[in-house]
């Protein structure tokens, strides 16, 4: 059983769905319809002491649904006190435990949508870096087990809501693979203009294929599950530029090998000639004292003081970019 989350005119309505198996994969069907306010079924007796309503146990068993204390704490944990909530995680470690365990020993893992393995293991340990997502153990992914369509896009509609405003474009590259854009140097259209008809590409290739949905119907425009994924990649913190910059520079970053040239070399030493202090010590320098520095030469070089204009950029220069260093 899971709590399912449906936006209704401004509000949430939760639902207690259950996946099972149909076929090959797995669908889900409504149980219990909570409203807007699941806490109505929680009955505190006491500091610590919790039960659910007999509406609630009774509706649940009507559906055809074994009631367990378990489940329902899963499904309700967010609504219960911060006090129960501790309580059940120290139980919760024991069950993890064994739930590993039966991961571990499973024979034949079932297979997960690539799509579904980079969102959670963004989600799970927040990494851009997903070069190697092919090779992690199927035990990682044990969350993804056994669920319906329904039920994964709800748990991930759960997940995403801790992401911060500008991990929002960063994830929708990742999950949708941006980094395999590819410009096209003979189109009319701009590079921004190409990789936003390249991630629409692809998100509606998920938005139509049944195969991803289990067989369920297609929607005539974009999937609810999917338009967040839209107002992601348009909406938030500049994301047509910034979440392609993510990347670039997260290549650079891995792939960072800095040797400075020779021309480098000469100007550091040159840049130390100018400061009066050897290149090692002019970098030890905190912001305070290299502003000091540079303002007692900025007097005898600047030209307005009689001084050389030449000697007064390039100090000015290599002033700036030391500050740059020290960010």
């Amino acid at each position: 059983m899971y709590l399912a989350r449906i936006a209704e005119k401004g509000k949430i309505r939760y639902i207690i769905r259950q996946s099972y198996a149909a076929g090959e994969g797995f669908k889900s069907k409504d149980l219990l319809d909570l409203g807007h306010d699941p806490t109505c079924h929680i009955i505190y007796s006491g500091n610590s002491g919790y039960y659910y309503s007999a509406e609630l146990e009774e509706g649940l068993a009507a559906a055809g649904a074994t009631v367990d204390q378990t489940h329902l704490d899963e499904i309700f944990y967010e609504f219960l006190k911060p006090s129960i909530r501790r309580i059940i995680d120290g139980f919760d470690r024991g069950r993890r435990r064994g739930a590993d365990k039966a991961i571990d020993a499973a024979q034949d893992p079932p297979d997960l949508w690539g799509f579904d393995k980079r969102r959670f293991h963004y989600l799970r340990f927040g990494l851009s870096d997903q070069r190697h997502i092919g090779q992690v153990p199927a035990k990682v992914f044990r969350t993804l087990h056994a669920k319906s369509r329904d039920e994964l896009e709800q748990y991930f509609l759960s997940a995403e809501r801790m992401l911060r405003s500008h991990e929002k474009p960063v994830y929708v590259a990742l999950i949708f693979e941006l980094k395999r854009f590819v410009p096209e140097s003979k189109s009319d259209q701009t590079l921004q203009e190409q990789l936003d008809a390249f991630f629409i590409a692809r998100l509606c290739r998920i938005n139509t294929d049944e195969r991803f949905w289990e067989g369920g119907p297609i929607a005539s425009s974009l999937h609810p599950y999917l338009t967040k994924y839209a107002v992601m990649y348009f909406d938030f913190d500049a994301p047509r530029q910034s979440a392609w910059q993510a990347y670039v520079e997260d290549f650079i970053d891995r792939h960072r090998i800095y040797r400075p040239p020779d021309k480098v070399t000469v100007k550091l030493e040159e840049a130390g000639r100018l400061f009066g202090l050897p290149w090692k010590e002019l970098k030890k320098l905190d912001r305070g004292s290299l502003s000091r520095l540079y303002r007692k030469l900025a007097l005898t070089h600047h030209p307005d003081k009689g001084g050389d204009s030449d000697i007064f950029r390039r100090l000015t220069q290599y002033y700036h970019m030391l500050l740059k260093r020290k960010e």
